[in-house]
């Protein structure tokens, strides 16, 4: 099996990828974060020991990047790529769209 997991970077998508290699060891698994205020890398700690893992500093927007990885083909695509806080949307609402909708759309788009 061959999975992307976007924003596996932040807390909800890095336990999701933990949990995921942990039941599937086997997978490859591409994991695309852009690194922004709500990813930490102390939150992939452990990853690099699955053979099958791989993180990929990307924005989801960018489809130049991204593109390979659909080409080579792909059994799911887990979108957890998000900016989330509220004050943040607020102060800068044209980040927030770009990434929860038009991020979301190329996701789509490319699947």
């Amino acid at each position: 099996m061959r999975i992307m997991v976007t924003g596996g970077a932040g807390f909800i998508g890095s336990n999701f990828i933990r949990w995921f290699l942990r039941r599937y060891p086997e997978t490859d698994l591409i994991n695309i974060d852009l690194l922004t205020y709500a990813g930490n890398v102390a939150n992939m700690k452990g990853f690099k020991a699955y053979s099958g893992y791989r993180f990929v500093h990307a924005d989801i927007n960018d489809r130049r990047k991204l593109e390979p990885f659909f080409a080579e083909g792909l059994n799911a695509v887990i979108n957890f790529a998000a900016e989330s806080h509220v004050d943040r949307s607020i102060d800068a609402p044209v980040i927030f769209a770009r990434t929860n909708i038009d991020g979301t759309l190329n996701l789509l788009s490319l699947a």
